[in-house]
């Protein structure tokens, strides 16, 4: 791997994710700021008040995952860098983004703890309880940005007929998953209650322990490692 071509293309994406980054959240900071509106997650077991910063920036992670990467893909091959290194661009720089989007989160939160109307968890704010939930933010992100970019590369590699069949039985598999009431009309019982819970957690943001979003986050990343591989270029 080309270490000058690595560096080049990982500056590409810090630059499109800070272009990004000064829309998207001067729209969610004027608008949470405006409405006072603000969003519970759980960091190890405890309830914690936040602003709705991390669920725009979980979101925001999402899309540049699922739009970038196959643009990414042509642009780079156009212009010499190999498939190793659109990876690699992708996977630190999306560390990257997330550790400093992450801080920024928990910064806010911060200056929003002194601002009437808005309460938060008091751990939250100690120097064990910053690390926590920053460790989480980082991950949450990352895992966001790695799991948009497996969906956007497994539909470019499926034709038509397979994106449709491949959406039908992703859909059917979380609402099987989650809704107790179809899994009895189909006869199954609460053997898939587990599932139903990780799904439920994943949806609603809640639940997911700093260590559960780093997992799905890496393995999504081989996921994308191995797609990125073999995947054909279409226009």
């Amino acid at each position: 791997m080309n270490t000058s071509r690595l560096k080049q293309a990982m500056h590409y994406q810090l630059y499109y994710f800070g272009w990004s980054f000064l829309y998207v959240y001067g729209i969610a900071i004027a608008s949470i700021i405006a409405l006072g509106s603000f969003m519970s997650i759980t960091i190890n077991g405890e309830n914690v008040v936040t602003s709705g910063i991390g669920g725009v920036g979980f979101v925001h992670f999402l899309i540049m995952g699922i739009a970038g990467i196959r643009g990414d893909l042509r642009f780079f091959i156009q212009h010499g860098i190999s498939r190793r290194t659109t990876f690699f661009s992708h996977f630190f720089g999306s560390l990257i983004c997330s550790a400093a989007l992450g801080l920024f989160c928990k910064v806010f939160n911060l200056i929003l703890y002194h601002l009437p109307g808005f309460a938060f968890s008091g751990s939250a704010f100690t120097i064990q309880g910053f690390f926590t939930s920053w460790m989480a933010y980082i991950f949450a992100f990352f895992m966001a940005w790695q799991v948009g970019a497996l969906i956007s590369l497994i539909y470019y590699r499926l034709s038509k007929m397979q994106q449709i069949v491949f959406s039908v039985t992703a859909i059917a598999i979380i609402m099987l998953a989650v809704s107790g009431s179809i899994r009895r009309l189909v006869g199954l019982g609460d053997e898939l209650d587990p599932i139903r819970t990780i799904v439920e957690n994943i949806i609603r943001l809640t639940g997911i322990t700093v260590w559960l979003a780093l997992l799905i986050g890496l393995l999504a990343a081989i996921g994308n490692y191995l797609l990125l591989r073999r995947v054909q270029i279409k226009e």
